[in-house]
């Protein structure tokens, strides 16, 4: 029997990109060589984002259509979980997916039957993955993912729940208005009189410093002020940043941990670790 006759295929879609790889439940390894990632445009029709969420999966599938008998997804909400049906409406992503119902999507390029197919949320798919890299699977842990939006979920001694915060009464609107891509790069146009940039990498990478200075100083305060009203409270052993913008965590991660009272770790930023989480749950 080929080892991929019992792998696990699992898929991560985020909000600009989709991984894939498939893991040895019985080794609780990634089977090297099948880990691919590649950028996926949420802005585009549904045809074009199914064109290239395959593309990846083919890539990490290869010849071996119909041997995988599980999928695990990681993806962003809101979502019907059970259902595998897209409820992100206004969400600036996956716009053309709305009542689009994935998992048919998945069991037809795929093959593995619907009811071995499985959807997690996105904040605590990466917790799940963080608990098992920092060996926490003890402990009460916020996991906290930074990117196009701000994804939040709280691991207890085995239990997972997504908390929502991003959606949480924040300032004068929710907290994924201020602590995400949208809510950094509004701030530093309007701070600079419409200065854009397209996204956080080009923010980072530009020769001018003080675009970057502006704009990790308002995610600094941001973050501490949310971290203080919402995760205090929680009393977490540990509290572990990700996501796309937290990979710049050295230009704000140190004004964290001066001002809040948590103990704060930056993720491992390693996908596999959240595709080995993944299979925790089955």
């Amino acid at each position: 029997m080929s080892i991929f006759e019992n792998s696990i295929l699992c898929v991560d879609l985020g909000g600009t990109h989709c991984s894939a790889a498939l893991v040895d439940p019985t080794s609780e390894r990634v089977i090297p060589g099948s880990y691919h990632r590649d950028h996926v445009n949420s802005h585009a029709e549904k045809m074009q984002i199914f064109a290239e969420i395959a593309s990846v999966i083919q890539k990490t599938m290869g010849d071996r259509n119909g041997t995988v008998q599980q999928l695990l997804i990681s993806c962003p909400g809101p979502f019907d979980y059970q259902n595998g049906i897209s409820l992100m409406d206004g969400m600036n992503k996956y716009q053309s997916l709305l009542q689009v119902n994935l998992k048919d999507f998945f069991a037809e390029i795929t093959g593995v039957s619907i009811e071995y197919i499985k959807f997690f949320n996105d904040a605590a798919a990466f917790l799940l993955g963080e608990v098992v890299h920092h060996k926490l699977k003890n402990k009460r842990v916020v996991g906290l993912t930074l990117g196009t939006g701000l994804g939040s979920s709280l691991y207890d001694q085995g239990k997972i729940e997504d908390l929502n915060y991003g959606s949480a009464t924040f300032k004068n609107g929710i907290a994924e208005d201020m602590i995400s891509t949208r809510g950094i790069l509004s701030h530093v146009s309007q701070t600079f009189d419409g200065r854009d940039f397209e996204n956080i990498k080009d923010l980072v990478d530009h020769p001018e410093t003080a675009y970057k200075k502006e704009a990790f100083d308002f995610l600094s305060r941001q973050l501490i002020d949310f971290l203080n009203q919402y995760i205090v409270p929680l009393s977490p052993d540990s509290v572990i940043i990700g996501g796309s913008i937290a990979k710049a965590h050295r230009y704000f991660f140190e004004q964290l941990k001066d001002a809040v009272p948590l103990n704060l770790q930056v993720a491992s930023f390693d996908e596999c670790n959240l595709f080995l989480g993944l299979t925790l749950e089955t």
